[in-house]
């Protein structure tokens, strides 16, 4: 053993692994600072923001103002509110017209036209107007992408038509006998129906759907009691650069910004005609027509109680893990050893949560680095041959080993140890004999002895005794060996 070696070198991978493996309580403290202390600046933030609008400000803003000024202010904050509106308006539009989302460059046009009978004059009427429903038009935006404003689809598509007299429609059973018969108008005209997208694709589907409602509008007219007939004439399709949609485009574009442009000169207009007082009071009144809601960071304060959570866990961690009395690492163990290694021993664990899983083998490949993972049967037959053969070489026939570790897992390993050793012929036994005089007898009576180290929980100070003791009674150290326990 190297007794002049006394310091402990901190491994920061070892320090970050074995907060992976808490990875659950960096998580628990993370929720509760999320929720405490973000909730507490969101709840100081907004108790801020209310006493700062209420009634009683507002009446102590005012209170020392004339009425003239008074007057100003709401003048100049009534034309804010009507150009907030313009620019609300056109902004909604820019946002759901189909129109504006044509690429006018690539316009296809599908026109189909019917040929229509009716003795009603109004029947064109009756198409145009009702032919067409707001069922039919979600339809048709359906078509053209999800989530489109099914409001907007008049903008593509149109019904419309002519009618005129061609004949009178005579009703008697007598050849030239008007008088005693009825006599009817007879009309005739073309419906036309016209949509315009980007792909011919669109416009057929489209088309499909305008020609069942107009063809069901017209068994309609029918079950009133219209008389009316129709026929398809013809259908064409073509392609263009429309430049009426691309000027509309850029009339609508040139309108928002012109709005966006007269609302800044409107702002700047405000303050070079209203003195400091009227400054402040209107914008006092904008904020709280505003309810300030941008200024309400959720977010960024949820995430701040995110990371002092983190911070503080991990701190907590730190400190724990420093301050940790038993060996942390395998170099430690090395450092206090001059005895060779004569194997670890890792006990095998499964976590069931996939996370878990994650954390665990992460921090797994960081601790376990450089080290030849051997399953844990194997691993304790290759340290008891190992022992068997120094035992063999030195003409021993009883060997102690050395732990001060009561774990489970660790009195599972020595137990299996000692079952193996006996086995082959050699008088075993274990124990801490700086702890239990059974144990010190039992080494004064062996011939060589065994160190068995448990990671994190020998402590060094231990070790350093059990060495000193086999030095008292002259038994040989011929080696150790490391236990690794795993949650």
């Amino acid at each position: 053993m190297n007794e002049q070696d006394n310091e402990i070198t901190i491994s920061l991978g070892n320090m970050f692994a074995y907060m992976l493996h808490r990875w659950k309580l960096v998580l628990i403290v993370g929720v509760i600072c999320t929720l405490v202390i973000g909730g507490f600046l969101i709840y100081r933030q907004n108790e801020a923001i209310k006493s700062k609008y209420e009634d009683a400000t507002y009446k102590e803003m005012v209170k020392d103002m004339t009425d003239e000024q008074l007057k100003t202010v709401d003048m100049f904050y009534t034309r804010y509110g009507t150009f907030q509106e313009r620019i609300a308006e056109n902004q909604f539009y820019a946002d759901h017209s189909l129109a504006m989302k044509l690429d006018p460059n690539n316009v296809g046009v599908l026109t189909k036209e019917y040929l229509v009978k009716s003795g009603y004059s109004g029947v064109m009427s009756s198409f145009s107007d009702a032919a067409l429903d707001l069922d039919d038009y979600e339809k048709m935006a359906n078509i053209l992408g999800e989530n489109l404003d099914a409001r907007y689809v008049n903008e593509l598509v149109s019904l419309y038509g002519g009618i005129s007299q061609d004949a009178y429609q005579i009703d008697t059973d007598k050849v030239g006998d008007v008088i005693n018969g009825s006599i009817g108008n007879s009309y005739t005209g073309i419906l036309t129906f016209s949509v315009t997208a980007n792909t011919r694709s669109d416009c057929d589907n489209i088309a499909k759907i305008a020609d069942e409602a107009i063809k069901e509008h017209m068994e309609a007219l029918k079950a009133a009691g219209i008389s009316i007939e129709m026929s398809d004439l013809t259908t064409s399709y073509t392609e263009r650069y429309d430049t009426g949609i691309a000027e509309m485009q850029r009339s609508q574009a040139e309108r928002g910004s012109k709005l966006v442009t007269d609302y800044y000169d409107f702002e700047n207009s405000a303050k070079n005609s209203l003195d400091e007082q009227e400054i402040k009071v209107f914008s006092y009144l904008i904020e709280k027509e505003q309810e300030v809601q941008e200024r309400m960071h959720y977010i960024r304060y949820l995430a701040i109680g995110a990371v002092v959570g983190l911070v503080v866990s991990v701190i907590f961690l730190a400190i724990v893990y420093l301050f940790a009395s038993g060996f942390k690492t395998f170099d430690d163990i090395r450092r206090m050893t001059k005895e060779k290694e004569l194997g670890v021993v890792i006990q095998n664990t499964k976590s069931k949560i996939l996370l878990g899983k994650f954390f665990h083998n992460w921090a797994k490949k960081i601790e376990f680095h450089g080290i030849r993972k051997v399953p844990e049967a194997d691993a304790i037959a290759i340290v008891c041959d190992r022992i068997v053969s120094i035992c063999e070489s030195k003409g021993a026939k009883s060997v102690f080993i050395m732990a001060d570790d009561e774990g489970e897992y660790t009195g599972s390993v020595l137990k299996k140890a000692l079952e193996q050793l006996k086995g082959k012929g050699l008088e075993a036994n274990t124990g801490a004999p700086i702890a239990s005089i059974d144990a010190l007898r039992s080494l004064r009576a062996s011939q060589v002895a065994v160190l068995a180290v448990t990671i994190k929980y020998s402590l060094p100070n231990v070790v350093r005794d059990e060495y000193a003791v086999c030095e008292e009674n002259n038994i040989p150290v011929v080696g150790n060996f490391v236990v690794f326990p795993q949650r």
